[in-house]
């Protein structure tokens, strides 16, 4: 949705406590803040960044991946 310019767009979020929030908006500007260069390096902190991001238990997985499904319905 960030890369698609959808970033003016509400995203009904039920049920998200400020720790998933606070984990997706890290994400969002990790995401945002890289160089859209074609930078290998850059790649790769990204890809390390993304292998890191994912190391939660089951309950905070699931949270976020409730947050992508109805950021993929409203986006």
């Amino acid at each position: 949705m960030i890369e698609n310019d959808y970033d003016n767009t509400i995203i009904p979020l039920p049920k998200v406590n400020r720790k998933i929030l606070a984990k997706v908006i890290e994400y969002c500007k990790c995401h945002l803040e890289v160089p859209k260069a074609e930078d290998k390096t850059t790649k790769e902190d990204l890809k390390t960044f993304d292998a890191e991001f994912v190391k939660f238990d089951e309950s905070t997985l699931f949270n976020l991946m409730l947050v992508w499904i109805f950021s993929n319905l409203y986006g």
